[in-house]
């Protein structure tokens, strides 16, 4: 199989500050790739195939890159532009959408199913519906040959989807290989390809805060606390006490 892996750094700290458009300032802040993308990456690594991985983000995301490289993925491919900061969730998918159509066709794309820094899980079933396929979010377990294991509030589901398709893992699924020595050896040599706006064919209208379909207007810290109100344990009950919230 041709599998591409979209994944994201997120700060590897709870400490981050923004700029005067509420974009997080990345400069000088230690990098992680998000722990959903990493488990992504380790069940394409375990499907087979050839395997790609795909990050959008400053230039110098070119050596965390390599280090995926010597990990066992077999190509590297940076999407970066600086009309692309600031991007949505919506600026984001469109991007990674325009860049699969330029890398290639892939069998199966795979994603973290959120990243920890905006928690928002809306990308993977974006993209999907952006390139037409079929998707499936938080999936713990995937096999090429059998049925694909999704995590929901009430159990497990399982179930199969026709190729190409997109597949969101969930964090902690999959234990992301320790790179060897010859996969350093190995990735030393390999060129991490480099794609900006324009080779994906999208205009500026189309990218960063310019292309993206949310605004941050206002920021505020807020400490978790005990939530106010009668406790329902009576799902009937607390149905009919949203209705009429509602005014239904």
């Amino acid at each position: 199989m041709n599998i591409l892996v979209c994944m994201k750094t997120v700060p590897a700290t709870t400490s981050v500050q923004v700029d005067g458009q509420f974009r997080l300032k990345r400069d000088g802040v230690k990098l992680q790739w998000n722990i959903a993308d990493e488990a992504a990456l380790e069940a394409a690594l375990e499907l087979g195939g050839t395997v790609t991985v795909l990050t959008m983000g400053p230039g110098k995301l070119e050596e965390p890159l390599r280090e995926l490289l010597a990990r066992g993925a077999d190509r590297a491919v940076l999407l970066t532009d600086p009309q692309m900061a600031g991007s949505d969730t919506l600026a984001t998918a469109r991007a990674l959408a325009a860049a699969v159509k330029t890398l290639g066709q892939f069998d199966l794309i795979l994603c973290g199913r959120r990243a920890i820094d905006g928690e928002t899980g809306q990308v993977p079933g974006m993209l999907a519906a952006m390139l037409d396929i079929p998707c499936i979010s938080s999936v713990e377990s995937i096999d090429q040959e059998g049925p694909l294991f999704r995590r929901l509030e009430n159990g497990v589901q399982t179930l199969k989807t026709s190729l190409p398709a997109v597949v969101s893992i969930c964090e902690y699924t999959y234990t992301l290989r320790l790179p060897g020595i010859l996969g350093m050896r190995r990735a030393k040599s390999k060129t991490v390809e480099k794609l900006c706006a324009a080779d994906i064919g999208l205009s500026p209208e189309q990218c960063g805060l310019r292309g993206s379909a949310t605004k941050v207007v206002a920021m505020d810290a807020k400490f978790p606390g005990l939530r106010k109100g009668p406790k329902e344990t009576d799902i009937s009950t607390f149905v009919a006490s949203l209705r009429k919230e509602a005014g239904l």
